[in-house]
């Protein structure tokens, strides 16, 4: 076409530009932008929503914002594509100037909004934001219900997350994968059975789970010492639902292990694990051992932090404080000179509370 010298319009050029997003060739589409502007082509809703949505997903919000500029007219995909845009470059504070200014918002500007409050860690606003959109009653959907319900999960707003829960029921949420997860992740807080209700009633209606799914499970059983019912969960990942369990996983039988007082069990679990075990393992061992007195694998566990993680002072703190637990007062000392040699960095400690 191009080589006929035959001018494209707008209705070709989005055809061109939806065409390179999806095949990654955004060196074609930086020419497209060009040729738009040297033959004064008009960006229409329809090619300006396409740019806006592509730019956006690219991080590229300058570039977007200048599409948004040229547009004639706009329209509510026109906003969403820019509070998209916005909140993956991390831009929440604009993202939430053009939600405020937009004429008409549907559930997707609002779960948008949502959405790029919880990718940002700033949940509180996205349980707010979101009793807001219910209180002038626009109905959510399973991407919105997923986000809020992590978000509760995240800040222990477990009201919130039983009403939204309740809400999904009453009013026929599809309950797709991700918001199986963020229930069972959910229900966690103190509810383990409605966890492990919700993944059998997930598995009923044809569900697959994910190595997200098993994460929630894994830990509903550690927090209710679950040990049998979780090694066979652990089991049947793979057995079952044809998935290979990654570390974070180990990490859950670990702790489903240690909380449990099955030290040998979790020391030889370690031991057996098919990867390089994370420090996060031995941390739990360690914990665990503190707690139950067991110096002999306390000292293994400390061993090996001291080697991968050397420069952790909680790991320090743990080792002398089992030490301290089992009067082996020296060596409680020894960990402690070893900790005000070196360059470690003593631990802070943090909380959280749900204001009512």
């Amino acid at each position: 076409m191009q080589a006929e010298n035959v001018k494209a319009d707008a209705v070709t050029l989005m055809k061109v530009v939806l065409a390179c997003s999806y095949l990654g060739e955004f060196d074609t589409v930086d020419n497209l932008a060009k040729y738009i502007e040297d033959n004064f082509v008009r960006i229409d809703v329809y090619l300006g929503n396409t740019l806006i949505d592509m730019y956006g997903r690219r991080g590229l919000v300058i570039l977007a914002e200048e599409v948004f500029a040229k547009m004639e007219e706009r329209n509510v995909v026109s906003w969403n594509a820019m509070i998209m845009g916005y909140a993956k470059a991390g831009d929440l504070t604009g993202a939430r100037e053009l939600f405020d200014k937009m004429p008409n918002r549907d559930v997707i500007s609002w779960t948008s909004m949502i959405t790029g409050y919880c990718q940002a860690n700033r949940f509180s606003e996205a349980t707010a934001l979101f009793q807001e959109m219910m209180a002038i009653k626009v109905k959510p959907n399973e991407v919105t219900v997923a986000s809020v319900l992590s978000a509760c999960a995240r800040i222990g707003t477990l009201d919130l997350g039983k009403a939204v829960h309740d809400y999904v029921r009453q009013h026929a949420i599809k309950m797709d994968i991700y918001v199986g997860n963020a229930l069972v992740d959910m229900y966690l807080n103190g509810f383990h059975d409605n966890a492990l209700q919700l993944f059998s009633q997930m598995l009923g209606e044809g569900c697959k789970p994910t190595h997200g799914t098993f994460i929630g499970v894994l830990l509903a059983c550690a927090h209710a010492g679950l040990v049998d019912k979780g090694l066979e969960y652990f089991e049947s990942m793979k057995k079952c639902h044809g998935l290979v369990s990654e570390m974070k996983h180990y990490g859950c039988v670990v702790d489903l292990l240690c909380r449990s007082g099955n030290l040998n069990r979790a020391f030889e679990f370690i031991n057996l694990m098919p990867m390089a075990t994370d420090v996060v393992s031995w941390r739990m061992l360690l914990s665990a051992c503190k707690l139950h007195g067991n110096v002999v694998l306390a000292e293994i566990a400390a061993n090996k932090l001291l080697q991968l993680d050397p420069d952790n002072g909680g790991n320090y703190v743990l080792s002398s404080s089992t030490y301290a637990t089992a009067e082996r007062w020296d060596d409680a000392m020894k960990i402690r000179q070893l900790m005000d040699e070196g360059a470690v960095q003593r631990p802070l400690g943090w909380s959280s509370i749900e204001v009512v």
